[in-house]
């Protein structure tokens, strides 16, 4: 049953309809809620009290989105964007991802303790047995220091620890 003059005035695209009957709601009306997509006469109905669906879990490409985003756009405006794409794909229906759920699958995709002094410690052992170690010169380093743009802090950083621990294998 379509509603009052005000909706037709309104482009189509920002028309809005109840979700239960599909009937035109008019944001003028305090009857009609807008916000939660139900007429006046459909809010009475059993089926309008609907507890709201969990968001679902981050699909594989959500997944790679986030691991290749996340170090330098802002949480709240990746979450924007996911919520944007899932709208696109699933419609208004599909309840939105929340803050929470986005921090917990950072946590998840970022290695525990990357920088930490028993990870670094790991990876230094498993480069000496593989023999790799051995293999690292400075002249190495300032290489790999020009091509991945490194700083003179972590050029000395990383020479102090990786020559050191070249040297105490080596002796």
């Amino acid at each position: 049953m379509p509603r009052g003059d005000s909706a037709a005035a309104r482009p189509l695209s920002a028309v809005e309809r109840c979700r239960l009957c599909r009937c035109r709601l008019a944001p003028d009306d305090p009857r009609d809620g807008v916000n939660d997509h139900l007429c006046a006469e459909c809010r009475k109905h059993p089926g309008a009290k609907r507890p709201p669906a969990p968001p679902r879990p981050f699909n594989a490409a959500e997944k790679s989105l986030i691991a290749k985003v996340h170090g330098f756009m802002p949480a709240q405006q990746l979450l924007a964007l996911l919520n944007d794409r899932l709208l696109a794909d699933l419609g208004p229906e599909a309840a939105p991802h929340t803050i929470e759920q986005l921090h917990e699958e950072l946590r998840r995709a970022a290695p525990a303790g990357a920088g930490d002094w028993p990870t670094l410690r790991k990876l230094l052992g498993q480069a000496r047995r593989d023999g790799v170690l051995e293999r690292i010169s400075a002249q190495t380093i300032d290489d790999f220091a020009v091509v991945f743009s490194l700083t003179p802090a972590q050029v000395l950083r990383l020479k102090d620890v990786v020559l050191t621990a070249a040297a105490e294998s080596a002796s």
